[in-house]
């Protein structure tokens, strides 16, 4: 009987380590600063982002985030994340856990980095981890979560250099 528990805690120890990453960077012609405000003014995501909906929330090192996600292969569903990680004009970061955590968590993050001449690389992704991780990884909304990493970066993009940006859909 011993045996078979310490198998079966030992199983779920070892997925709960499971993981997996989606992510997408691009170049915006601005500088790090200007592309730091624009990520974390929520506010202003009905502005061009056509994916993700701000409902509310404080945005500020370890606040809380009440979102909407209105992405490609899935039904919008609502969330409500905890600011996670928030160093200035580099890396700002939420993570949202589906009950306990690592039975499924998502961490998103913006990662900036400075490559001079006004330009900055912006890195988008999220990790997935937990026990659920590998089947979630399976579902089409993963399947099709690489395309909205690279229209919101596009969007992003877009709007701070000042072309013209998507009109929401949702």
């Amino acid at each position: 009987m011993w045996i078979i528990l310490s198998i079966t805690i030992l199983i779920i120890l070892l997925l709960s380590r499971t993981s997996f990453e989606i992510r997408d960077e691009i170049e915006i012609n601005a500088s790090t600063d200007k592309v730091w405000a624009t990520v974390i003014d929520f506010e202003n995501y009905k502005n061009w982002n056509s994916q993700l909906t701000f409902l509310g929330g404080t945005v500020k090192p370890n606040g809380n985030l009440h979102l909407k996600l209105s992405a490609t292969g899935a039904e919008p569903y609502e969330f409500k994340p905890d600011i996670s990680y928030w160093q200035e004009e580099k890396q700002f970061a939420w993570i949202a856990k589906t009950g306990l955590p690592r039975i499924f968590d998502g961490e998103h993050f913006f990662e900036l980095k400075d490559l001079g001449n006004g330009k900055t690389l912006l890195t988008n992704r999220e990790e997935y981890r937990g026990i659920l991780s590998q089947i979630f990884r399976q579902l089409p909304m993963m399947k099709t979560a690489p395309d909205g990493f690279k229209k919101m970066n596009l969007e992003l993009k877009n709007y701070i250099e000042g072309q013209p940006a998507q009109t929401k859909t949702n």
